[in-house]
């Protein structure tokens, strides 16, 4: 368990995040199973599948990881079936299963609750949010400097709340430029999906681009107050081992794509 979410497995002096790579092969698993077939029966057997990962996430307390299956699976749901009732019918499960769980779960109703109005709690439970607006408030346009920020005011701001350190330090243009760096990884994703003729590999490339842009939307949106804090970390800039090496394997698998479609191409004008 950490700060309350059971997320680490720990293996003798080794610590790993699972979740961190289960994404992956979650994205793969989906794209398999989508590739066999779109019909209503397996859409309805990769859909529970996949409602259990949320669950499970959701009850080990990992909502970051939870949030990141379900819009994930939705997309890649709408890309294989291409069907707009598919997506509108799990928006509304995902919505009221929002609401149930934020009845049911006090952590959940706890982050809500923070983000609503951390500054009630100050001293408390809204500490860590409050402190991360001060550092991007502080920063202004350019910054104290490296080193010259108070980013260890902030609790777990390695892991949680990067960006707020890197705008305290470095300021709002390099923090703008941080996230236009984050956009065009994106778009560079979704443009190889697009030029992927087989559906297993655009399903792939799209679940792929589609973890790390939205897992940069939470870490962003949660530390400046957006959304709820999620406690997901920001790819290749966060602190964390499995972060690291989930990240550089689905860079890998993008990049494997990307190639593999260059030589269709040259292939073809040959």
């Amino acid at each position: 368990e950490v700060f309350g979410a059971n997320l680490v497995l720990d293996l003798g002096p080794v610590s790993v995040q699972p979740s961190e790579f289960v994404k992956i092969l979650f994205v793969m698993f989906v794209a398999s199973m989508f590739n066999k077939s779109t019909s209503f029966a397996q859409t309805v057997k990769v859909t529970l599948i996949a409602a259990l990962h949320v669950l499970i996430l959701v009850v080990s307390k990992d909502l970051g990881a939870a949030l990141i299956f379900f819009v994930v699976y939705l997309m890649m749901l709408f890309i294989a079936t291409k069907r707009f009732w598919y997506v509108a019918a799990g928006l509304a499960v995902g919505s009221a299963a929002s609401f149930g769980a934020y009845k049911i779960f006090n952590h959940v109703r706890e982050r809500v609750l923070i983000w609503r109005d951390p500054w009630s709690t100050i001293d408390t439970t809204g500490y860590q949010i409050c402190q991360s607006l001060f550092a991007i408030g502080m920063g202004s346009w350019f910054g104290y400097g490296l080193g010259q920020g108070l980013p260890d005011k902030i609790p777990v701001a390695e892991k949680d709340f990067m960006f707020s350190a890197i705008a305290e330090e470095f300021g709002a243009i390099f923090a703008v430029a941080l996230l236009l760096i984050c956009l065009n990884n994106l778009i560079l994703m979704m443009n190889i999906a697009s030029r992927c003729k087989t559906l297993f590999y655009r399903l792939v490339a799209v679940g792929i681009g589609v973890t790390y842009g939205f897992q940069v939307f939470l870490t962003v949106g949660g530390a400046m107050k957006m959304i709820p804090m999620t406690g997901v970390t920001l790819p290749f800039v966060s602190y964390g081992g499995s972060s690291v090496v989930s990240s550089l394997i689905m860079f890998a698998l993008i990049n494997g794509m990307y190639n593999m479609r260059q030589d269709e191409v040259e292939a073809k004008n040959e």
